[in-house]
């Protein structure tokens, strides 16, 4: 009876992907190639920052060649640039080269360094690695594995990452590792609509009707008119090579002056050997966890 009623709400969630971020397994056919002066320089910078040590910019490569983005797609220098980042301890390049070796994109399928990259990122408590291991967890079916998801989820909700919402939504509704609360269940449900995840005003104005009728306050689950709703945003990877590119060339970035004297590492790990310190310190272009292994456990996959 659980599995029947959880069913289509893990799938529905899966499904309802948040925009915000960007699936690196796309079609390619779609995406272009640079057709501007512009954006044939803006690459050519990307990759000598890559070169000469911005982990950023080498994640950022390695996610353009794979996508056949501004460049031409190429498995090679995917792994070459994204192997870089690795290299450079880049919590993002391991997580989404965790995610490319489990599925066998770009990589061999290597699940067993899958995972090996995957807990060097939960161990650093990156959000996206959190809900990929939460799933995990979810897909062994049992109460203490459920526990542990559950705990993970909160923890990578605590940087605001929307997939964590979404999934603690369905954990609270139907008591996944937890007390079932479909007041907590609301209350992630509002902060997705504010963000404008799609169909979650609908399923929080429901929740809230089944609240009511409970004589339970639910002033604070109402979404203020006076709020501004954000609209989701696909990545646009030339967008973000722009932005990463200002970033740099605002401490006048020579291939030194971001990073330590060792080449890949940022200063806010070197201590006395930087020049300007540098910190990414957003996580932009995490791309989508939420699909995938969740509702398996109910597919019998």
């Amino acid at each position: 009876m659980r599995i029947a009623k959880i069913l289509p709400l893990i799938i529905a969630s899966a499904l309802s992907a948040n925009l915000a971020y960007a699936n690196t397994d796309q079609d390619t056919d779609a995406l272009p190639l640079c057709e501007t002066a512009e954006c044939t320089s803006d690459f050519k910078k990307l990759r000598n920052f890559a070169i000469n040590g911005s982990s950023e910019a080498a994640s950022l490569l390695a996610i353009a060649y794979a996508n056949g983005e501004g460049v031409s797609q190429d498995d090679a220098y995917a792994r070459k640039f994204m192997l870089r980042a690795i290299k450079w301890k880049d919590p993002f390049a391991i997580h989404q080269a965790s995610r490319w070796y489990r599925t066998g994109h770009i990589f061999d399928k290597n699940v067993a360094r899958a995972d090996e990259l995957l807990n060097r990122v939960v161990d650093r408590g990156f959000p996206p690695a959190l809900v990929d291991r939460a799933k995990q967890l979810f897909a062994e079916n049992n109460k203490n594995s459920d526990k542990l998801a559950f705990d993970l989820l909160i923890k990578a909700k605590e940087s605001t990452y929307l997939p964590a919402y979404e999934l603690l939504a369905v954990f609270y509704e139907h008591g996944i590792g937890t007390e079932a609360s479909l007041y907590q269940s609301a209350k992630m449900h509002k902060t997705l609509a504010i963000r404008g995840h799609e169909g979650a005003q609908e399923k929080l104005d429901k929740l809230v009707a089944i609240i009511e009728q409970q004589n339970i306050n639910i002033d604070g689950l109402k979404v203020s008119q006076d709020i501004e709703r954000l609209d989701p945003v696909l990545l646009d990877v030339h967008s973000e090579i722009k932005d990463l590119i200002a970033k740099l060339k605002t401490t006048d970035y020579d291939g030194r002056s971001t990073v330590s004297r060792i080449q890949g590492q940022v200063c806010s790990d070197a201590g006395n050997g930087c020049y300007i310190q540098f910190n990414r310190n957003s996580p932009g272009m995490i791309p989508n966890v939420v699909t995938g292994t969740i509702k398996g456990r109910f597919l019998g996959q």
